[in-house]
């Protein structure tokens, strides 16, 4: 097994499938990297038996195909630290390999692909197409959303849903919701619904970012998986097993305020809050009039913060007062691109809703914190 080919080449495509090599596990053969040549394609794989990740590499080939595990960690530092373009790998007796480039040579200890757990093949299902653009932005509106607590794992992923020709993602931790939908154009799709695992949406944002806009990632699902794919990857992971919470329950039917706002205003405003009520399990106070929001936090360690800042009532009318975990505000606001931000909610303890001025398809909701002593709070 002999072939020559980019180092950036090869770089990238490690970079890509090196997001599924585990670097703690007590299967030592899941912290290698699998090479198969077949012809003057070089296939890489990574499994860490949740994800699995798959990308090929065009290569010039100048022996007969095989395959071979080599430690990933060590095969990627190498060819960071070669500075010519064009390597040569060999691989002798499926337990050594050769890396020369220029005048530098590595010999290294690799080993047969025997023990390495079969790649997850993708299952039949409905499949659909999204552009990359729509499937990262999917997922930055709703992963940071997601919970890590073990022991609700139908929280720890994002729930992916289609229903009449809509695509939704929706994440929740008990605190906050996240939802983002969008129109699938031209598909004829069953509706289903289904936990994509944190991990599996996490790096297939990083892989998505190296990825024009408007590339198409065919998705394919299954009752046991989901596979995500395009000329340049495949991405396999399980799915998480269990009833995602009726997030429609959460949606407000009707409320009471609604107050528009900049949104680089709100920002900055919440995290200058920040540096006082990151001391005070990061509370904030916020209190409404028809055309000023004043944002407080307090430390009795550390001291005050108060600022004032321009909004305008659409809807409701007399003073507001709420409070939440700024931290939570600021990813919602986060996500938003308009120039303006939308704040609905009614009195006392109901959720909020902040929502983009200009996208009517995103939606966070977050939950209000009680404080007994807000209501004596001056202003």
């Amino acid at each position: 097994m002999r072939f020559s080919c980019s180092s950036t080449s090869l770089q990238k495509g490690i970079g890509i499938v090196e997001r599924a090599i585990s670097q703690r596990t007590t299967l030592p053969v899941l912290e290698n990297l699998y090479l198969e040549l077949t012809g003057n394609m070089l296939r890489l794989r990574g499994n860490d038996l949740e994800v699995g990740i798959e990308t090929v590499v065009p290569v010039e080939s100048v022996g007969t195909d095989g395959s071979v595990l080599i430690r990933a960690k060590t095969f990627s530092s190498i060819l960071s630290k070669i500075q010519s373009e064009v390597i040569d790998i060999t691989v002798e007796n499926s337990n050594r390999m050769i890396v020369r480039a220029n005048k530098v040579d590595f010999e290294i200890l690799c080993s047969p692909v025997d023990d390495y757990p079969v790649f997850p093949s993708v299952e039949s299902g409905a499949a659909f197409t999204v552009k990359s653009a729509t499937l990262k932005d999917l997922i930055r509106h709703t992963l940071f959303s997601v919970s890590f607590d073990e022991t609700k794992q139908f929280l720890n992923g994002i729930f992916v849903k289609v229903e009449a020709g809509v695509l939704f993602f929706v994440a929740t931790d008990g605190y906050r919701l996240a939802l983002k939908k969008c129109t699938l154009d031209g598909a004829n799709l069953p509706d289903f619904s289904l936990i994509v695992p944190y991990k599996a949406m996490n790096e297939l944002s990083k892989i998505l970012t190296g990825m024009a806009d408007e590339d198409d990632i065919q998705v394919n699902v299954s009752d046991s998986q989901v596979a995500f794919s395009s000329g340049r990857f495949l991405l396999v992971s399980r799915v998480i097993k269990g009833q995602f919470p009726d997030y429609r329950q959460v949606l407000p039917k009707h409320s009471d305020n609604l107050f528009s706002v900049s949104r680089f205003s709100l920002l900055n405003a919440c995290d200058r809050a920040t540096i006082i009520a990151s001391t005070s399990n990061n509370v904030v106070r916020l209190q409404f009039t028809d055309d000023s929001l004043v944002i407080r936090a307090n430390a009795a360690s550390l001291g005050d913060f108060r600022e004032q800042v321009d909004v305008a009532r659409l809807q409701g009318s007399g003073d507001v007062k709420i409070a939440f975990n700024v931290k939570l505000v600021l990813d919602g606001i986060r996500g938003i691109d308009s120039d303006d931000v939308r704040l609905e909610f009614n009195q006392g303890i109901s959720p909020c809703v902040i929502r983009s001025a200009t996208d009517e398809d995103y939606v966070y909701i977050v939950m209000p914190i009680r404080t007994n002593d807000f209501q004596d709070d001056p202003v």
